[in-house]
């Protein structure tokens, strides 16, 4: 037992440390990794409660365990099924790597390793069900990373990656350390949908953050794989921090949830991240790359209080077809837009920007400037009709696929 769990950890960091350095492997490659390892842990920790839950299998041992899920497994398996396939096996696709896993080496080997794991009546569906949420989109998010393809998917898995981190493993190991429990099944139905409304509006700040890095700044929400442009419309006209702030916010709605204080207390780690990380990535990165907006930006938009009126040192350009009535009058409050009428479907375009929207997207983006509470909702929609649009568009008529 002792030296499967070791296995289970070593051998895959030895395969990624073999593959890494011993191998030719680009650096995107490597970021492409680091990111499927990140995705990894809260993806299978999820997955694999999930499967203890419902009783697709169980583990034997109580020894570094996270909830009844070993550690080693957690971080063994996000780092094999994640940067170790991709590493091991670059050119070959994450469905063609993973199938003869699940169909070969799981089928004959998971229902005969007690007592590490107690396999249970539907054990198969579950392995099938954890390598379509957590390896293989792992595997898909390290190469299309490598790749520099598929924007707007990779910038889903990682805010899926960082929701993770959030709302499970640092919750997790707080409780782990500190005492705690999640309970919540015992908790009552009106706090759960109370602090589910709450996680949402503070998750919205977040992720429209991550959306307008993509759809504007051309890149991801992490430094390591930067956007190309420097973006200040949208949420980031209210808040230069929106994901830190929307971070610490979900820690303290979900300490409230939870009547942990150590769980509130974790806001704190994202006003330390800010202090440290972030400042020093605004020093040393988005000061040398845009010199010329970042240093006006910083001075006009705070970091943790939002603005009421964005800044907008530009006006965006909105048209509206002339006989619409309704929307030049919604509109007469916002701040930094020129509303022009003519015939057609409205288009909306930040200025300096290199992307324009149409129709109903622009008419949300449009409400991004008459106030914070306005940004909030406008946001909250953009969020699913921009997902939807790209969804449809790669299922239906890929070939027009614009991001």
């Amino acid at each position: 037992m002792l030296a499967l769990r070791w296995l289970l950890l070593l051998g895959p960091i030895c395969l990624v440390l073999f593959c890494a350095f011993f191998r030719p492997t680009s650096e995107r490659a490597k970021i492409g990794g680091l990111f499927a390892f990140l995705y990894g842990v809260p993806l299978i920790f999820v997955t694999h409660s999930l499967a203890i839950h419902f009783g697709w299998w169980r583990y034997g041992w109580d020894t570094l365990m996270l909830d009844g899920i070993p550690a080693d497994i957690l971080i063994g398996g996000a780092i094999l099924f994640g940067p170790g396939l991709f590493f091991a096996f670059p050119n070959i696709g994450p469905l063609v790597i993973c199938l003869p896993i699940i169909i070969f080496l799981h089928a004959t080997l998971f229902s005969s390793l007690e007592p590490l794991v107690y396999a249970g009546p539907y054990w198969l569906p579950g392995v099938v069900f954890v390598f379509a949420t957590a390896h293989i989109p792992a595997i898909y998010l390290a190469k299309w990373t490598a790749e520099d393809r598929h924007l707007p998917m990779r910038c889903a898995l990682l805010a899926i990656m960082t929701g993770g981190m959030i709302f499970v493993i640092l919750p997790s190991l707080i409780m782990q350390a500190m005492g705690g429990e999640w309970g919540l099944l015992e908790r009552p139905v009106w706090s759960s949908v109370l602090a589910a409304v709450f996680l949402g509006i503070a998750s919205v700040i977040g992720l429209s953050a991550n959306q307008m890095l993509c759809l504007q700044g051309g890149g991801t929400p992490i430094p390591l794989d930067p956007t190309k442009r420097l973006v200040r419309s949208g949420i980031y006209a209210y808040v230069s921090n929106p994901m830190q702030l929307s971070a610490a916010l979900c820690w303290v709605i979900l300490g409230v949830y939870l009547q942990n204080e150590w769980v509130i207390a974790a806001a704190g780690m994202a006003w330390v991240f800010v202090q440290g990380m972030v400042r020093w990535h605004h020093r040393h990165d988005l000061l040398k790359r845009f010199p010329e907006g970042w240093p006006e930006y910083k001075e006009n938009v705070p970091e943790w209080s939002p603005l009421w009126k964005p800044w907008v040192p530009i006006p965006a350009r909105f048209s509206i077809d002339a006989a619409e009535v309704v929307w030049p009058r919604a509109l007469r409050g916002a701040t930094g837009l020129t509303i022009e009428t003519k015939k057609g479907t409205s288009a909306y375009q930040p200025a300096g920007e290199t992307r324009e929207f149409f129709g109903l997207e622009a008419r949300l983006f449009a409400l991004t400037h008459i106030n914070f509470a306005w940004a909030i909702a406008a946001h909250a929609a953009l969020i699913i009709v921009l997902a939807t649009k790209y969804v449809l568009s790669k299922v239906v008529r890929p070939a027009k696929a614009r991001l």
